[in-house]
């Protein structure tokens, strides 16, 4: 799943007095679009979508792997699942942020936090992943590896290459 135009434009056109208009990347706009436009709400719906209609629990062993997405969205949206859990026990199947860790893995932007992010998930569901010359990617992608200093070597392995491997369907001894 990967970041793009969304669809959400429009909406973003009716806040902004904008009768017609398409997505315009990298064009400037006003503070509310800078405000609004890095909180990842399409990633966010997106996957609230797949685990509150019950995608992934009528369908366990489907894995999404949202990128170009960072990372900054899911504590809130796994705060917001907890809530909706709290609150609505019944309208799931699953408890939400459970099968979030089951069938999401997240591709964090190198300055934000991947450690804090592994604590979140566990290294099993955090990729490595680079796309340079794109704003997320590092001019030397290897180096994503100093992010990760002081994690067990096992949790560096799963990161920079075991989960991706684990998921194409490639053998990996590092998540055997």
């Amino acid at each position: 799943m990967h970041a793009s135009d969304s669809g959400y434009q429009r909406y973003m056109n009716e806040w902004e007095g904008i009768r017609d208009g398409e997505m315009t990347p990298f064009k400037g706009g006003s503070g509310f679009q800078a405000i609004i436009g890095h909180q990842g709400r399409p990633i966010i719906d997106t996957v609230a979508s797949l685990i509150g209609h019950g995608l992934c629990s009528r369908f366990p062993t489907l894995r999404f792997t949202p990128v170009e997405n960072g990372s900054n969205w899911v504590r809130p949206l796994l705060n917001d699942m907890e809530h909706a859990w709290e609150f609505s026990p019944n309208a799931f199947e699953e408890h939400p942020v459970e099968v979030f860790k089951r069938n999401i893995y997240v591709h964090p932007f190198h300055e934000e936090d991947p450690k804090g992010l592994i604590e979140i998930l566990g290294a099993d569901r955090v990729l490595f992943g680079s796309d340079y010359p794109h704003p997320e990617g590092l001019a030397d992608p290897i180096s994503f590896v100093d992010e990760l200093k002081g994690l067990p070597e096992r949790d560096v392995e799963l990161v920079m290459g075991g989960n991706l491997n684990r998921l194409m369907g490639f053998d990996d001894s590092a998540a055997a």
